[in-house]
């Protein structure tokens, strides 16, 4: 087998096939190159049967293009090959062994909602003390316990992982567990935990697996959780031919339950390994790994490496220090479009931010400067569904004849008003030439108690319409979210999420008190309309723009040009973290956002960056910043204090109340019902000029069938929107 495109010590790592052996592979050394080629070297070279190797990736996606890469470079049949996820193995596994563990082998997989409304219903059923704990809170706090390997004394685990600990919580949680039981099912952790019970308690199982798997391969093994470790220990424990691959310096995910530590202790754990470093990176060039390597440096637990790249010139990484959030966004948006200037492509170029609410000031950099982008991992910040909720209710209260939105939030939150209901009211408004809106304030007309049944968003409106008065744009945002009941819907709503989908909002909020800053007469109206400017997705390119995303959806991948926004204490690294020690994460995160450049990679940040409730606070440099000696780093934002925006408080324009009363849309023809007559000529705001051709019906309820210039309708004479012209 050719192993020459390979270098020294890759192949050393592909060759090894005996024993215990961790491969430590840095960011862009091609570890994906090393895995398939070990296997194909396993099975061209070696003789191994791919009936007997297991190789274990984290997603499916990765889990396919390891098998079609291994197809490509061997001769045989590898269908019957064991290369999955951890949750697909031990699914699959069980479905011949769950038997043994008191289960049909048709056990239902329960996905997150099935376990939270579960959860839910056994929490109904308690008189607990949980506090402010949702379901939600309850599920992941099972997980985490479950992914630490407590479930034999969950009590002891939920009281070091939990400040909410009550027995209470401990009965929810065997109650969940004997519940799941009864239902013949399983949740994702089960499905990992019940194939270690397999192999615990079953001698004849633990020996058939052992038995087969005589070489595992365990991708990204720095993901990996304290059960996957025990399942892998086992697996390997016959053998010994275990090969891991992974970097303790791009551990991100802590939160999801990985366990750097299962690096850490390898050597330990596993007597005789062997440790190969994959030192040399294939993207990037020195002088961003001289930058990314004095950040990953100062971590307080990390394996002594030291990542280098053949291609020593490049240009060194560039910081810029910009006045505040939507100054920092400018900057990056025209540097973009100089670089496209130059040659380069909107699709090798990538932003980079810690958490979503940086997407906004960002999206609307990008839009002004006609630079095309996608939203990778999300949606953009203007099309998601809370941000649109809240500007429909805007746009209502700014025009009650925007029937759209009337739609789109009549029944959010919920308020009882069925599919029947909206659309009686939706044939009679079209009927009568009247808005969604203007057809409920007189619903009575058509349906018997009808106005009572748009009561609840009636009185929504009209209330936000009173409380709205003389109150600057921002403020009105903060009142709707409030005023509506949509932030307790979505805190009653206990999704994964929630706090994201809140968050979000809350940026609405503060795009809107800088709004009311800058603008020289602000009003809601020209707020809406720049809102709609920059919703407008004209500028969107889902193949060919420059990619808005996470740094921890950014792992894996690579790109040109790198910008790393946000580069503040309490913002990146985030106050959480620190507080919470975790600290060594958040530098392992901004060493993988940094290794994703291949030649240019900008770090920025702002002096001031506007916080919900707030205002404009002060922020300093991020420390990973200052861990970047001065002479590895192209420093642009000196003396840039001249060139930055000051913002000056306006005066508030008043604004015109639409709601101040019924009348306000409601047609002045109902004072004088009596003038209308049978061959007089009206005027209709929707249906233009027309003669009465009969009127039927007494005071209120009086109809006239009036024919227009291309229809005939019959029109209610006591609020249609009817000028008598004759």
């Amino acid at each position: 087998m050719n192993l020459q495109h390979l270098s020294d010590v890759q192949r050393r790592a592909v060759t090894t096939v005996d024993g215990p052996v961790l491969v430590l592979a840095g960011a862009g050394s091609g570890k994906t190159s090393v895995l398939t080629n070990r296997v194909a070297y396993l099975i061209n070279e070696m003789n191994v049967s791919p009936y007997n190797i297991l190789a274990i990736t984290f997603t499916n996606k990765a889990a396919n293009e390891m098998k079609e890469r291994i197809a490509a470079l061997v001769d045989y049949d590898i269908s019957r090959m064991a290369v999955s996820t951890f949750h697909s193995m031990c699914a699959r596994f069980l479905r011949h062994d769950a038997e043994l563990l008191g289960y049909m082998n048709n056990f239902t997989i329960y996905d997150s909602d099935d376990s939270t409304a579960l959860i839910k219903k056994i929490m109904g059923e308690y008189d607990h003390g949980l506090g402010n704990l949702t379901p939600r809170n309850v599920k992941n706090l099972i997980s985490t316990v479950k992914n630490s390997g407590g479930h034999a004394d969950p009590e002891s685990v939920i009281k070091e992982i939990s400040e909410h600990f009550s027995e209470e919580l401990v009965r929810i949680y065997r109650a969940y567990n004997d519940a799941l039981k009864h239902e013949n099912a399983m949740d994702f952790d089960d499905l990992l935990l019940n194939m270690v019970r397999v192999l615990q308690e079953n001698r004849e199982a633990r020996e058939y697996y052992t038995d087969r798997f005589q070489y595992i391969l365990v991708d990204e093994y720095q993901d990996t959780n304290s059960v996957q470790y025990e399942l892998v220990r086992i697996l390997a424990e016959k053998h010994k031919n275990l090969f891991v691959v992974g970097d303790d310096d791009q551990s991100i995910y802590a939160w999801r339950g990985a366990d750097v530590r299962n690096i850490f202790n390898f050597e330990k754990d596993f007597e005789n390994a062997q440790v190969i470093k994959l030192e040399q990176n294939y993207r990037s060039h020195q002088q961003i790994l001289d930058a990314a390597n004095a950040v990953i440096r100062m971590a307080d637990f990390r394996k002594e490496k030291n990542p280098w790249s053949a291609r020593k010139d490049g240009p060194k990484p560039k910081r810029y220090t910009a006045y505040n959030e939507y100054a920092e966004g400018e900057y990056i948006a025209r540097e973009i479009a100089a670089l496209v200037r130059q040659g380069r492509q909107y699709k090798d170029m990538a932003v980079l931010y810690r958490t979503h609410t940086q997407a906004r000031v960002l999206e609307e950099k990008m839009r002004m400067y006609g630079v095309p982008y996608r939203v990778y991992g999300g949606l953009s910040f203007y099309a998601r569904k809370e941000i649109k909720d809240i500007v429909a209710y805007l746009t209502l209260l700014e025009n009650p004849l925007a029937d759209t939105a009337f739609l789109r939030i009549v029944n959010t939150p919920k308020r009882g008003i069925g599919a029947a209901t909206l659309t009686k009211l939706a044939e009679f408004a079209a009927l009568q030439g009247l808005s969604l809106l203007e057809a409920a304030e007189n619903a009575d007309a058509f349906m018997k108690g009808g106005r009572s049944k748009f009561a609840p968003i009636l009185d929504v409106m009209h209330d936000l319409a009173k409380q709205a008065e003389g109150m600057t744009v921002g403020e009105i945002v903060e009142l709707v979210f409030e005023r509506t009941g949509y932030h307790a819907m979505l805190i009653l709503e206990d999704e994964p999420t929630t706090e994201a989908k809140i968050e979000n909002v809350q940026e609405l909020i503060n795009s809107a008190h800088v709004y009311d800053k800058q603008a020289e007469e602000p009003s809601l109206e020209e707020y809406l309309s720049t809102v709609s400017l920059i919703t407008d997705m004209d500028t969107m390119d889902e193949e060919g723009g420059v990619t808005l995303m996470t740094l921890h959806g950014s792992k894996g991948l690579e790109y040109d040009t790198v910008f790393m926004a946000g580069m503040e204490e309490n913002l990146f690294p985030s106050r959480r973290s620190v507080e919470e020690g975790k600290l060594d994460e958040e530098r392992r995160l901004c060493y993988v956002g940094m290794t994703r450049a291949k030649e240019l990679l900008y770090l920025t940040s702002s002096n001031t960056r506007n916080t919900y409730g707030g205002g404009a606070a002060p922020n300093s440099p991020s420390r990973f910043l200052r861990d970047i000696p001065p002479q590895a780093i192209e420093d642009l934002s000196a003396g840039s204090g001249k060139r930055t925006v000051q913002y000056t408080e306006q005066p508030v324009k008043p604004r015109v109340n639409f709601f101040k009363a019924k009348a306000e849309f409601t047609p002045k023809a109902k004072e004088n019902v009596g003038q209308f007559r049978v061959g007089g000529t009206v005027s209709h705001g929707k249906f233009g000029k027309g003669t009465i051709l009969a009127i039927d019906g007494q005071g209120d309820q009086r109809v006239a069938r009036i024919a227009f210039a291309d229809s005939e309708r019959k029109l209610f004479l006591s609020f249609a929107p009817l000028t008598i012209l004759d």
